[in-house]
């Protein structure tokens, strides 16, 4: 395998794994807007279930980015001046991991709709994340055009 097929799989890997996260980012976005008065548990239970998702999906995000001669490895022998949005990006999946972490806990805990986390709040607190996420993607997007000059996709 050349350098090539290398550069290929690993923007492949990246594809693939962008559009499962946009996916999920989707599906968590709709499950946090469908109505919620009266039904709170099964609510609840819905965004709990796209948030874990989401988990999974940054998960793989997080591997194909991360592993030996993967997506960040072949950028930076690419074009090694491109380091520091490589090093920011990859400080970002902590601190994502650890806010998905945070929020499927709190979802799992705490009463949706009461003074410990009303409603209004919790759907606050949901898109806030999910702006988060989104950032991170566009980022990444740059990042591959400035490297490649190609758009890494993901919505399709």
């Amino acid at each position: 395998m050349d350098a090539n097929d290398e550069l290929s799989q690993a923007l492949s890997e990246a594809r693939q794994r962008r559009q499962t996260l946009h996916d999920a980012i989707v599906h968590l976005e709709e499950a946090i807007s469908s109505p919620a008065a009266g039904r709170i548990p099964q609510w609840t239970a819905s965004v709990l279930a796209e948030m874990e998702q989401v988990r999974d999906a940054f998960a793989q995000h997080v591997l194909v980015t991360e592993k030996p001669d993967g997506l960040y490895d072949e950028i930076l022998q690419r074009a090694p001046r491109l380091d520091g949005n490589v090093r920011r990006l990859r400080e970002e999946h902590p601190e994502i991991v650890k806010k998905i972490e945070e929020t499927i806990t709190r979802l799992e805990h705490v009463d949706i709709g009461k003074e410990a986390w009303p409603l209004d709040e919790a759907r606050d607190d949901l898109q806030r994340f999910i702006g988060s996420v989104i950032r991170h993607r566009q980022r990444g997007a740059d990042l591959v055009w400035e490297a490649y000059n190609v758009d890494i996709g993901g919505i399709e």
